[in-house]
């Protein structure tokens, strides 16, 4: 029986905009956006998210890896940070359906940033949620397991009562090793029959969504 789904955030619960971020540094430095694209330090971002690094030492290094003397101001650097998250999705009026049966946690490759000083005060989602399982608080990332681990512990789920939600293909296979039954997301339609197909019973949501 299942009693606990997990939903990634991006591209799931909300539009995200890498598109707008990389123009914005390209206006603010002068600089054009493949160089911006070629400079952006992925493993640094991905240390950020796993909480091992500041979001000061994330914006140092990837000024740094900019060709110098580099004019980016942190505060505009942060400003095109924002800008990476858009609206929220039609998924979310049926996450708010399911709540009402089902445990609804997050588990998310996200940072302080986003989380703290965005979702918080611009999204409706987090209402109809138990928690949030980020990768800043588990030190890890997906696909590693012990992400999936530390949703777990910290939920109270069992794996094999528990759906996972996620729009990479790469995490849902990370966490149907651990147990959990994976629905790959490519759009409303296909996720409202996987959960039909898995005896989740959302009719009512169909002409929401």
């Amino acid at each position: 029986m299942i009693k606990t789904i997990f939903f990634d955030i991006g591209n799931v619960l909300i539009h995200i905009h890498p598109d707008r971020y990389i123009q914005y540094l390209a206006d603010s430095t002068d600089l054009p956006i493949d160089v911006i694209k070629d400079a952006f330090p992925l493993e640094v971002h991905y240390a950020y998210e796993r909480g091992e690094i500041s979001g000061h030492e994330f914006f140092l290094s990837f000024r740094e890896a900019l060709p110098q003397p580099c004019c980016l101001k942190e505060s505009d650097f942060w400003r095109g940070w924002q800008k990476l998250l858009g609206k929220e999705t039609a998924v979310v009026p049926l996450l708010q359906t399911l709540s009402a049966n089902y445990d609804i946690w997050l588990l998310s490759n996200t940072n302080p940033q986003h989380i703290r000083d965005e979702l918080e005060s611009q999204v409706s989602f987090l209402d109809y949620i138990d928690g949030g399982i980020y990768s800043f608080d588990a030190g890890s990332r997906k696909p590693d397991s012990a992400i999936y681990e530390y949703a777990l512990e910290k939920s109270g789920a069992k794996a094999n009562e528990s759906v996972f939600i996620d729009d990479l293909k790469d995490n849902i296979n990370a966490a149907e090793k651990q147990g959990f039954i994976g629905i790959h997301y490519v759009g409303e339609d296909q996720l409202l029959e996987d959960l039909n197909n898995l005896g989740i019973e959302i009719e009512k949501m169909v002409a929401s969504v």
